[in-house]
C-alpha cells in the first residue's frame, strides 16, 4: 500500500518536545548516531510549547532557604504518599543543576540583581518556579523560548530530524526492543528503522479528553506502543486537571504562580469559596484540590456559566505589573484590566500523571526500551505541582539519553522480518464503515463525561462500553492514504489509553489526589500504593502494588 524506506541509528528518539531533544543532546554526547522521529515539527510542537515556560527547580544561589529535602517533602506530600520515591528524590537533588545545563544551551532566565527571579505556586514551601525570558513571543506560546534554544542545539549536532512522522509499533525481538515501524505523511511512505535502543518522549494523552489545553497530536502514543510491546504501565487512572484554564473573555491559563502573590477564586455571588474544600484557601490549594472545589461550587449552583471567577484585584499592582506583565497585556487586549475585572476560569485536562514505569536509569522493565518526560510516571504520584513537570523534563529526559545511548553502544543490531511486521499492521476490512474524524470526538466527549474531575462507577462503566464498541469497529476504518492511516493511528492509540484510565479508576475505589471518586470519597489506606498494568494477550492484567507494609495482590 506504501512505499517503504529503511534507516539505520543507534538511538532512536521519539517525540520532538523538550524531553525529546534534551534526550537527543545527551545520547549524542556518547558518540552514536541519534534520531529523532516527530509527529508534527520538531521544537514546535508537544506540551511545553504552551506551559508557562517556568520550571519549580532548588535554585543553588547563596542564601536560598529552599533545599533538595524540603522539595522533596512538598512533592511527596501533593502526590498524597504514591510517588515512586527514589524519582522523587533524584528529581528533587537534580532540578537545581539543570539550570546550568540550559544555560550552556543558550536558555535564558529572568534576573533580578543578579539573581534568578523565583515565585511561589501553590503546594511549594518556597519560591522556586523560575521563568524563562520570553519577550518575542506570545502569551499563548511563550514555552518556545525554552524549545527554540534546543531545537536549535540540535540541530547544530549530528543529530537526524524527521519530522510529520509518526511511530506507529515498536519492534521486539529476544526480549528486546531492536527497531519501530513509522509513517511519514508528508512522503507517505512507511519507514523501518533498525534501533538499538528506543526513547519514549512523545508525552501524554490530554488529547483523549474534549477539554484540554494540550497542542495537537497528544493522544496517548507513547503509551499504547510501551503497552502493546510488553512495558508495564503505572497510575494510569490519574489524570491532573488544570484548575483555572479562563473560558472567558479569552481562552488562555491563569498561571498557578498569581494564587502565590494574592490571586483568589470567587462564586456567582462574589464570595470565596477554596477555603471551603481545602484547608489553606486560595494560596495552598494544589491543583487537584482546587479544581475539586471549583467542580464542587459548579455543582452547588453557585458557577458563572460554567466556571468561576478569577480575580487579582489583590495582587499588589506593581507585583502584577512588574512578575506578570505579559499575562496583564494580554487581557488588556480584550479590554480587561486585571487589577479590577473578574475573569472566568473552569478546569480542563492537563497532565498525564500515569505512564511508563522507569528506574533511575529511565529503563522500562523491557530491554532496550525508556522513557522520559509525560510518556513516564513515578515522580509525582497523584498530583502534579506547578512548573515540575518540565523540571521533569530536563532531569529525566538527560538520564534516559545518556543511558539509552550507553545501552546502545553495548548491543548489537539484530534482523528483523519487515514483512512480516508491516502485514500484520494493516488487518482491516475493504468496507470502510467506520468515520474516524467522528469516533475520535465520541472518545473524548465520552473520556470527559466519565473519566474528568469527578468520576463514580456507573460512568466509568458506560463510557468503557463505549470504548469497547469502538475497539471493536477499528478493523472497519478506511486507511487508504499516510495521513488517514496517521489518524486510524491515532484513534486506535485513543482507545487503547482511555481503556487503561477507566479500568484503573474503576479498580480504584476511593478518592486520592487528582482521582476523585464521589462513590468513594475518601482517601484509604487499602489503596496506599500503585496499580501497574500489563498486556496479557489482548487485555490490560491490572495489578495493585502496596507501598511498605502493604501486600501486593491482583484485583
Amino acid at each position: 500500500m506504501f512505499e517503504r524506506s529503511k534507516l539505520e541509528t543507534d538511538v532512536l528518539v521519539i517525540g520532538g518536545g523538550s524531553a525529546g531533544l534534551i534526550a537527543a543532546l545527551e545520547a549524542e554526547k556518547q558518540g552514536v548516531d541519534v534520531t529523532v522521529v516527530c509527529k508534527q515539527k520538531a521544537g514546535k510542537s508537544g506540551n511545553t510549547i504552551v506551559s508557562g515556560s517556568a520550571f519549580s527547580v532548588v535554585v543553588p544561589e547563596e542564601g536560598n532557604p529552599d533545599s533538595e529535602e524540603v522539595y522533596y517533602q512538598d512533592l511527596i506530600r501533593s502526590g498524597k504518599g504514591i510517588n515512586q520515591r527514589d524519582l522523587t528524590r533524584l528529581l528533587a537533588k537534580e532540578s537545581g543543576k539543570t539550570i546550568q545545563w540550559l544555560e550552556d544551551y543558550g536558555m535564558e532566565f529572568f534576573l533580578q540583581e543578579n539573581k534568578y527571579v523565583k515565585r511561589k505556586p501553590p503546594g511549594h514551601s518556597h519560591p522556586r518556579s523560575v521563568p524563562t525570558i520570553w519577550d518575542g513571543y506570545s502569551y499563548m506560546t511563550r514555552g518556545l523560548s525554552f524549545m527554540k534554544p534546543l531545537l536549535n542545539s540540535v540541530k547544530e549536532k549530528n543529530i537526524q530530524l524527521i519530522e510529520q512522522t509518526m511511530v506507529v509499533r515498536l519492534i521486539r525481538k529476544r526480549g528486546k526492543i531492536v527497531g519501530a515501524v513509522a509513517i511519514d505523511v508528508k512522503k507517505g511512505n512507511i519507514i523501518e528503522i533498525s534501533s538499538k535502543s528506543v526513547i519514549l518522549a512523545n508525552g501524554g494523552a490530554g488529547n483523549i479528553f474534549s477539554q484540554n489545553n494540550n497542542t495537537v497530536g497528544i493522544t496517548g502514543d507513547s503509551y499504547a506502543l510501551a503497552f502493546d510491546v510488553g512495558a508495564v504501565l503505572k497510575d494510569m487512572e490519574f489524570v491532573q486537571f488544570y484548575p483555572t484554564m479562563m473560558i472567558k473573555p479569552v481562552k488562555m491559563p491563569a498561571s498557578n504562580p498569581l494564587f502565590g502573590d494574592g490571586a483568589v477564586l470567587r462564586n456567582k455571588h462574589g464570595e470565596l469559596f477554596v477555603h471551603n474544600y481545602v484547608e489553606g484557601g486560595d494560596k495552598e490549594a494544589t491543583r487537584d484540590k482546587m479544581a475539586q472545589a471549583i467542580f464542587q461550587e459548579v455543582q452547588k449552583g453557585n458557577g458563572i456559566e460554567g466556571g468561576v471567577y478569577f480575580d487579582c484585584s489583590g495582587i499588589p499592582k506593581d507585583v502584577l505589573e512588574s512578575k506578570y506583565s505579559h499575562f496583564c497585556n494580554q487581557l488588556r487586549k480584550k479590554d480587561v484590566d486585571p487589577s479590577k475585572d473578574y475573569v472566568i476560569v473552569s478546569p480542563t485536562t492537563h497532565y498525564f500523571l500515569g505512564g511508563v514505569k522507569i528506574n533511575e536509569k529511565c529503563e522500562s522493565n523491557v530491554p532496550g526500551l525508556y522513557a522520559a518526560g509525560e510518556a513516564a510516571t513515578g515522580a509525582h504520584g497523584a498530583n502534579r505541582l506547578s512548573g515540575s513537570s518540565i523540571a521533569d523534563t530536563v532531569v529525566f529526559g538527560m538520564i534516559a539519553g545518556d543511558s539509552a545511548a550507553k545501552h546502545s553502544l553495548n548491543s548489537k543490531r539484530e534482523d528483523v522480518d519487515w514483512d512480516q511486521e508491516i502485514s500484520s499492521l494493516f488487518v482491516q476490512n475493504d468496507d470502510g464503515g467506520l468515520d474516524i474524524a467522528k469516533a475520535k470526538e465520541i472518545v473524548r466527549n465520552v473520556m470527559w463525561e466519565s473519566a474528568s474531575v469527578v468520576r463514580d462507577e456507573s460512568t466509568i462503566r458506560s463510557g468503557l462500553q463505549t470504548l469497547d464498541d469502538i475497539q471493536r469497529s477499528l478493523k472497519s476504518a478506511p486507511v487508504t492514504s499516510a495521513k488517514q492511516t496517521l489518524s486510524f493511528f491515532e484513534l486506535s492509540n485513543m482507545v487503547a489509553v482511555g481503556q487503561l484510565v477507566l479500568q484503573g479508576a474503576i479498580k480504584r475505589e476511593e478518592s486520592r489526589g487528582s482521582h476523585w471518586r464521589k462513590d468513594f470519597p475518601f482517601e484509604t489506606e487499602d489503596f496506599l500504593g500503585n496499580f501497574e498494568y500489563f498486556k496479557n494477550q489482548e487485555l490490560a492484567d491490572i495489578h495493585f502494588v502496596a507501598l511498605e507494609h502493604k501486600r501486593s495482590h491482583s484485583v
